[in-house]
């Protein structure tokens, strides 16, 4: 079997859990956004320091931002999730590993000029931090 040196962006799929606490394809999606950001630095430097010195501060999680194609049908499913309430989001790769967090939706139409397709935004705000899964955990979790 040969060694696999990289992904492909071919299959990426973003899921939520429903009410009947299953997981199914939202919409397709256009990018996927990082799971965390650097972390800012905090100073410690004293009086006696001749140079400043810093620790590192919290990884962030920072907004997580997906784009997909405008049509009546998607922007009409990503409202429905853009309640106010707190969702459980899944993302699967080519290769079936992937990662889930829960956070709340927006959404919203981006700007469009002459030559380009209508795309919309998908903005979540995460409560956990993403958790990255196995391939054979991400099939456990959609069933």
């Amino acid at each position: 079997m040969p060694t696999i040196t990289a992904q492909s962006d071919v299959g990426i799929m973003l899921y939520v859990k429903g009410s009947n606490n299953s997981y199914s394809e939202l919409i397709e999606i256009k990018s996927v956004p990082a799971t965390g950001q650097a972390g800012g630095t905090l100073e410690t430097t004293t009086l006696k320091s001749p140079k400043k010195t810093y620790i590192p501060d919290r990884p962030d999680t920072g907004d997580m931002d997906y784009t997909y194609n405008y049509t009546e049908a998607n922007i009409t499913a990503v409202k429905a999730i853009c309640d106010n309430a707190e969702h459980d989001f899944l993302v699967k790769y080519q290769d079936g590993s992937g990662f889930i967090y829960s956070g709340q939706a927006q959404t919203w139409i981006n700007e469009v000029s002459v030559g380009s397709v209508v795309e919309a935004t998908l903005h979540t705000v995460p409560a956990t931090a993403p958790l990255e899964k196995t391939a054979s955990e991400i099939t456990a979790l959609l069933g």
